[in-house]
């Protein structure tokens, strides 16, 4: 379809709210969002051909996790959408949807296992940038966990596991290393892995987050999720061929 080419970028708005489809920042569920100016609202287009079927696949550009369905979670958008962690099969349904088109630039979702997704978008396309955003894209309140104030804020500690890959996006799978990192901070994490492959800036570091066997790489640039699951880190250098080539959003288009 016209409006989903392979590897665009978009941001899908309800028809009805007038809200962006937004990747919570707990690295699971979506809800509807007025902000409009970050990495949460879009979506990076993957075409896949199964069953002699083109079908639409949508990655979050803030957490590289594809958009799926799950029986077994309800939120505000309902009908248990959520971001899945993983692509690992070519056949996963859950991931698979196909657009019906309404009107104009206007479109529902059908997802291949579970159906449609009873919400009217507006497709709207986002242009590239040239290299990525100079920090991670600060997030309005709106979707930030609070925490009173006579608490000690919450401890984010997860497992990072990293690989490098060479100039042709090959991945050294049986070199991986891991590391426990304590906190959300992308640039911490960035000058922890420098610091590991002992680079001397990190600025010669350019990490993607890993989504699976068949998933596409997604530049990791915005502060880690709210929970402590692994994360999967593929490392390259800065200046090589596979890191050239990776997408970023232009989200103040």
């Amino acid at each position: 379809m016209d409006l989903f080419p392979d590897r665009a970028l978009v941001r899908l708005r309800s028809r009805v709210h007038g809200t962006y489809l937004y990747a919570d920042d707990g690295g699971v569920g979506v809800s509807l969002s007025g902000r409009r100016e970050t990495l949460n609202t879009v979506w990076l287009v993957h075409r896949v051909q199964s069953r002699r079927t083109s079908y639409l696949l949508l990655h979050s550009a803030a957490y590289g996790r594809y958009l799926g369905f799950s029986p077994e979670h309800f939120n505000f958008t309902g009908h248990g959408v959520v971001q899945c962690r993983y692509f690992d099969d070519p056949d996963q349904d859950d991931i698979f949807w196909t657009a019906i088109r309404y009107w104009g630039d206007d479109m529902f979702l059908v997802n291949l296992g579970y159906g449609p997704w009873q919400m009217l978008w507006m497709v709207e396309a986002i242009p590239s940038r040239a290299g990525p955003p100079t920090s991670s894209t600060p997030d309005s309140g709106e979707h930030t966990c609070f925490v009173p104030m006579q608490q000690d804020p919450p401890v984010f500690r997860r497992l990072i596991l990293y690989m490098e890959g060479d100039d042709y996006r090959n991945i050294d799978f049986q070199n991986a290393r891991a590391l426990v990192f304590e906190g959300r901070s992308v640039s911490q994490l960035r000058e922890v892995l420098a610091d590991r492959l002992e680079e001397w800036h990190p600025v010669r570091v350019t990490m993607c987050v890993w989504a699976g066997s068949y998933g596409r790489l997604t530049p990791l640039v915005t502060d880690l999720p709210f929970n402590h699951e692994t994360i999967e880190v593929i490392m390259f250098e800065s200046w090589s061929p596979a890191a050239q080539e990776l997408v970023y959003p232009d989200v103040d288009a």
